[in-house]
């Protein structure tokens, strides 16, 4: 008998449901079969336990106290009402919005020349931004070569702030434990 079918057999056992000619079948394999006999075993401690374990009742009031305590369902479902309201709204409005813009300047908005003159200007403030960011990278490197040590300096500020943080985290952020005084 495979380990599967003799628990199979072992759980209609605990629950009284086990024939006799299957009764035979799982004793003669807990007999043989020392890891399933352990199970057994422990599953039978837990029913004991389970069957000697007095029942509990809850409070006479229990009932009304659970339910006092709800949360109003009317005022939930109004909330709920308001809320789905505020999100439909939010997504609604603004699309209703585009649509009206649409209607009114469609015909300007179709226009390529308007399209073509507003990439031009977008391409126009990316290049003046690629230039400004290119000469601030220049101007910051002249710099570090004319003035190495300034280089130094701020690696050396950064170990140092870094250093305090650690410390700080070490002593002011953990609490310390409680010291014995004479």
């Amino acid at each position: 008998m495979e380990h599967e079918n003799a628990y199979m057999l072992m759980m209609d056992a605990l629950d009284g449901e086990l024939a006799d000619f299957h009764q035979e079948m799982l004793e003669a394999h807990l007999r043989a079969c020392p890891s399933c006999n352990r199970e057994w075993q422990a599953l039978l401690a837990v029913d004991l336990l389970f069957r000697q374990t007095p029942a509990v009742a809850p409070a006479a009031d229990f009932a009304q106290r659970t339910l006092a305590r709800l949360p109003n369902s009317r005022m939930r479902v109004w909330t709920m009402s308001a809320l789905y309201t505020l999100l439909l709204l939010g997504g609604t409005l603004p699309m209703l919005l585009g649509l009206w813009i649409y209607n009114r300047l469609g015909s300007t908005l179709s226009e390529p020349a308007l399209w073509r003159t507003l990439w031009q200007s977008l391409s126009g403030m990316f290049q003046v931004a690629i230039t400004v960011i290119g000469a601030g990278l220049r101007g910051a490197g002249e710099f570090v070569v004319q003035q190495p040590a300034i280089v130094g300096w701020l690696l050396v500020l950064v170990g140092v702030v870094s250093l305090w943080g650690g410390v700080f985290q070490q002593f002011v952020l953990q609490p310390q434990p409680a010291q014995n005084r004479l």
